[in-house]
């Protein structure tokens, strides 16, 4: 089977990787790609002809994205469109991986996949145009959408606050934002086995249960029995680094995917294999 995984360097690529070690797979990454280029995306596909894209690539900075909407769009939205257009040519088969963020978080229950979006954020409006897109022009798709994802090596909040906590460094966290943690070796495992039964159509995938930010660093505090005072609890609307609007409340309801694949372990679980395994 032939493969195409853009932004395959990335934290949840590098995990998908070795899922896929005996298949076909061509990784593209930003470094030497580029997505929003019509003619390099056609390129790619008519030289691998993939069976399946897994489409990774994406702008997920929140706060950058209001600070830089054309970069957002340019990659979420011309990128996406020119991803499908070729994958629907070639009659290739699509996951693409959205987010949490379509939905306003006004939902006081986990949001399932047929609720209705309506993201806060540029980067959510960016990320729910690249699934109309999906649905729109591919006849062959999946959208997963997920949240809070961390793992080894990643860049972003929640897989580097591990490595904070260690150094003992003074952090202020949120206590009001609610959401539902993915460890990325989860996620790919749900992406590989997505991609082998073809599922059609919108799935949510993360762990299972929900958390605040800052319940997310009092556990990793106690893994390490270090003093959760280093931890400074705050309101979204106190922290000075957030710019982009968020949701309060999006955790989501994975029950249809677990109908269909496998339950998603509880956050506990998948954080703890992570402290324990993947952080030196």
């Amino acid at each position: 089977m032939r493969i195409i995984i853009t932004g395959g360097t990335g934290l949840v690529g590098n995990y998908l990787s070795r899922l896929l070690e005996d298949e076909d797979v061509v990784i593209v990454s930003r470094r030497d790609f580029d997505i929003a280029s019509f003619s390099s995306v056609k390129g790619l596909f008519y030289r691998i002809k993939p069976d399946v894209v897994f489409h990774l690539a994406a702008f997920t900075d929140v706060d950058k994205s209001e600070e830089n909407p054309v970069c957002a769009f340019k990659t979420n939205v011309n990128g996406t469109n020119n991803i499908a257009m070729m994958a629907d040519r070639l009659k290739s088969y699509v996951v693409y991986i959205s987010t949490d963020f379509v939905f306003d978080g006004k939902k006081n229950s986990p949001y399932r996949e047929n609720d209705t979006a309506l993201p806060l954020s540029l980067y959510g409006k960016t990320k729910l145009e690249g699934e109309r897109i999906i649905e729109n022009t591919c006849k062959q798709y999946c959208i997963l959408r997920t949240s809070r994802v961390f793992g080894k090596n990643g860049r972003n909040f929640a897989s580097t606050l591990p490595l904070r906590i260690k150094k003992r460094e003074k952090i202020t966290i949120t206590t009001d934002l609610i959401n539902s943690p993915t460890y990325a070796r989860d996620l790919a495992r749900a992406l590989f086995e997505i991609s082998r039964k073809r599922f059609q159509g919108i799935l949510n995938f993360c762990n299972s249960g929900w958390c605040s930010w800052y319940e997310f660093g009092l556990y990793i505090c106690r893994y390490y029995d270090i003093d959760s005072s280093l931890l400074v609890p705050v309101n979204i609307s106190n922290f000075h680094n957030s710019i982009a609007p968020r949701p309060v409340f999006s955790a989501l309801d994975t029950s249809l995917f677990a109908r269909f694949f496998f339950r998603p372990r509880p956050w506990q679980d998948a954080l703890k294999e992570f402290l324990k395994q993947e952080i030196s």
